[in-house]
């Protein structure tokens, strides 16, 4: 590590006429650590979607590993702070800073993480129509290999749902069921989804596919248009659910309700 250091103090150095000045290594050696903390902070979701390595890696080993190097670039950039302080002639002020910021930043997003996913309830299927929930057809075959099935699950389940997003609701709408289906179709081919995979206006069903950018996670969107019982009226209701992990830190109702208020919205 240290010929590591001193490689970098030599690319950093100034050369010439004048002499050189010299980083010091707490500044260098904060750098080095936040550089790599960062990348391998980075590198656990795109490593994972690019098949470096399985999920459990990422989790259980390449993300801590990733914070511990963060709180090495913090420390070391918070000391070298304290050596400047104490002997104002030491260079690297810059180059321990950004040290110091990457690891703080690798150790905030972490803890964020960590605090989010205690946050939301262990469940990953989410529906505004828990008793009746729309059913997937032509997503089946592409969640195959998916660990995570489309069976909605059991009262329990919706009764979490109920508890923890009683804010997930039917949407009804005040028009017919050919303009209903329509705006619908428009709503779902304006959201950041990875693709709709079919529209079938005569069964009521859209079907269509998001993928976060991170780790690559897939997650599958059904939209249902029906006719209400209310005369002149028409039912919308949607259902998220991820392919994979047992809780979704809240992505699947965040979903629905950003659709139905482009919905809404229209």
């Amino acid at each position: 590590m240290l010929n590591t250091i001193e490689y970098i103090n030599n690319l950093l150095s100034s050369s010439g006429a004048t002499a050189k000045v010299r980083i010091s290594r707490w500044a260098l050696a904060s750098l080095m650590f936040g550089v790599i903390s960062a990348l391998f902070f980075v590198g656990t979701g795109y490593g994972y979607q690019w098949s470096w390595w399985e999920l459990g890696t990422a989790f259980t080993w390449i993300m801590p590993l990733s914070t511990m190097l963060g709180l090495m670039g913090f420390s070391l950039g918070f000391f070298f702070g304290f050596l400047k302080w104490r002997n104002p002639q030491k260079r690297g002020v810059v180059v321990a800073l950004i040290g110091f910021l990457l690891g703080l930043s690798v150790m905030g997003t972490a803890i964020y993480w960590l605090n989010e996913v205690q946050k939301y309830p262990p469940i990953h299927d989410i529906s505004t129509d828990i008793e009746h929930p729309p059913t997937f057809e032509a997503i089946v075959p592409l969640r195959a290999d998916a660990p995570n099935d489309t069976t909605y699950g059991d009262q329990e389940k919706a009764d979490i749902q109920r508890e923890h997003y009683p804010d997930i609701q039917p949407l009804y709408l005040d028009m017919g069921y050919d303009d209903a289906y329509a705006r619908a179709l428009a709503a779902a081919k304006r959201m950041p989804w990875e693709q709709v995979v079919t529209s079938d206006k005569s069964a009521g069903r859209i079907e269509a596919v998001d993928k976060l950018p991170w780790f690559g996670f897939k997650d599958d969107i059904v939209i249902r248009v029906d006719t209400a019982k209310t005369q002149n009226k028409t039912k919308i209701d949607i259902r998220s659910v991820s392919r994979i992990g047992k809780g979704d830190i809240g992505v699947n109702a965040q979903r629905i309700r950003n659709y139905l208020k482009s919905v809404t919205n229209q």
